[in-house]
């Protein structure tokens, strides 16, 4: 008797999960793209750098370097 139960239940889960998806909406919607505005400038959030180094009248200096905005952030500065 309770295989019965199970067998009727299973098959009723089955029949349910099947017929759900043949009711969906058979309208489709149209959807139109939006318009991207290209004068907007895009700026990461992280600002990538590169220190440079160099030997100036035999002192080691160094000097920061934005690779993002192409310029120089710092000084030339002693070690």
């Amino acid at each position: 008797m309770k295989k019965r139960i199970m067998v009727f239940l299973l098959v009723c889960t089955m029949a349910l999960s099947f017929a759900i998806p043949a009711m969906a909406a058979s309208e489709t919607i149209a959807v139109e793209p939006t318009n991207v505005e290209t004068e907007q400038e895009v700026t990461p959030f992280h600002e990538f750098t590169q220190i440079a180094f160099r030997t100036y009248h035999g002192v080691l200096q160094w000097r920061v370097w934005s690779l993002t905005n192409g310029r120089w952030l710092t000084e030339w500065a002693d070690m």
